[in-house]
């Protein structure tokens, strides 16, 4: 079991018993509009299916989520999805009362170094919502650029496609933090 410590933040697999906090933060239409996955409003049955879906993605090893914790409670969630040969997407939410405080900036970069380190990523992939742009300057922050390109995703907390603009990192060129340990 992979667990990624970071300067204030523990992420560790998601599990069957994080189910009733996932149904609390996700409430939150906020983290419902700037994601794909997850509807509006949320509950605790979304929760489960949500945990079910991710803990099997995890065991066939196409996917990898993990629960922030600070000081032991889930304030965010992350995650890395392989999209291609050696091509992982990054991807995240943070809980409303946490937000604003680097976050998500470093919880992006730990995500980063678990699918280059561990996945052996040769392309890290991200994405964010056209009115999300503080989700954009977070990827950028830490070395996303990007492409140019879009592409429509259908938003189950908005029942709709939206336009998702779509970054890459240049992996040879990341360094990333240095208060990254990742223990297998």
């Amino acid at each position: 079991m992979t667990i990624i410590r970071t300067k204030r933040f523990i992420l560790r697999p998601i599990e069957k018993a994080d189910a009733p906090r996932f149904a609390v933060l996700c409430n939150d239409l906020e983290i419902a509009r700037h994601t794909a996955r997850i509807p509006h409003p949320y509950t605790r049955q979304d929760a489960e299916l949500f945990v079910d879906q991710l803990i099997a993605a995890r065991a066939k090893g196409d996917e990898h989520a993990f629960a922030v914790c600070r000081d032991n409670e889930i304030i965010a969630c992350a995650g890395a999805l392989q999209t291609g040969e050696q091509v992982w997407e990054i991807g995240y939410w943070v809980g409303a009362d946490y937000r604003g405080d680097g976050v998500a900036s470093e919880i992006a970069d730990a995500m980063v170094q678990f699918a280059i380190g561990e996945m052996g990523a040769a392309s890290v992939t991200a994405g964010y919502f056209i009115d999300n742009p503080t989700s954009g300057r977070v990827l950028e922050k830490i070395g996303f650029r990007d492409t140019g390109e879009a592409v429509m995703i259908t938003s189950l907390g908005r029942a709709q496609p939206v336009s998702s603009h779509r970054l890459e990192l240049d992996v040879p060129g990341f360094s990333g933090a240095r208060d990254v340990v990742i223990e297998a």
